[in-house]
């Protein structure tokens, strides 16, 4: 499914809990965003932030980060990685790690675990279970954790 796909699906999932899917960030913007970070986005997130700079859902308050938020605290990026999703205000975070090849999204919680390598699948497993239902985000860190 593409990113937009996946935005409108998430969308309309939660149009009755309160949503709010951002403007597209300029290719200056996300330009910008590489040069303070100082490494280049994946395709998909470049895909992503041209679709959308973000968005807030209101449910558990899960959010992938506005660009220039990502920047704002040194603690949320560092020389191959930044936190770009969060829920209830940064209780948890979802993270992007770049190397020389590839990338990796993980989360910090009491172990880290790795995801995926995919923003796809990240956004597909968040519009099948969100954070706490069967299949969502949290669901699939335990399907990884008994692996």
């Amino acid at each position: 499914m593409t990113i937009y796909r996946l935005l409108s699906e998430i969308q309309l999932k939660h149009l009755k809990e309160g949503i709010t899917i951002n403007p597209p960030a300029s290719i200056q913007s996300i330009e910008a965003f590489q040069s303070k970070i100082g490494f280049n986005l994946p395709a998909d997130f470049i895909e992503f932030y041209s679709t959308c700079n973000g968005f807030e859902c209101e449910e558990h308050m899960f959010n992938i980060r506005k660009l220039e938020e990502i920047t704002d605290f040194e603690r949320d990026y560092g020389s191959n990685w930044f936190h770009f999703s969060d829920y209830l205000v940064s209780s948890d975070l979802w993270s992007l790690r770049v190397f020389e090849n590839h990338y990796e999204i993980f989360n910090l919680g009491e172990v880290e675990i790795v995801l995926t390598s995919s923003l796809n699948e990240f956004l597909e497993r968040y519009l099948k279970g969100d954070i706490f239902e069967p299949e969502g985000l949290y669901y699939w860190h335990e399907e990884i954790k008994s692996k």
